[in-house]
């Protein structure tokens, strides 16, 4: 469970990061004037919402791809 647990926490915030980089190219150049505008706009919370969105259709997909390959296995060794 912990290794899960650390394996999708490190999946998360590569995603996080890859996100942000992404979104916001200059964020490579100038992080201190990208942190400082969106703390005064106030929007904490849109990367975390934004790279959970895109988590969350990963993990779907992954556990679809998950599912159909333990069905064709299961069918594999059943015949």
């Amino acid at each position: 469970m912990k290794k899960v647990l650390i394996r999708e926490t490190a999946i998360f915030a590569v995603l996080l990061v890859v996100l942000a980089l992404a979104i916001h190219p200059d964020l490579l150049h100038t992080p201190t004037e990208r942190f400082s505008r969106m703390v005064d706009a106030r929007n904490y919370y849109h990367p975390f919402l934004y790279t959970f969105l895109v988590y969350a259709v990963l993990f779907i997909i992954r556990f679809i791809v998950k599912k159909v390959f333990s069905l064709t296995r299961k069918l594999k060794r059943s015949s």
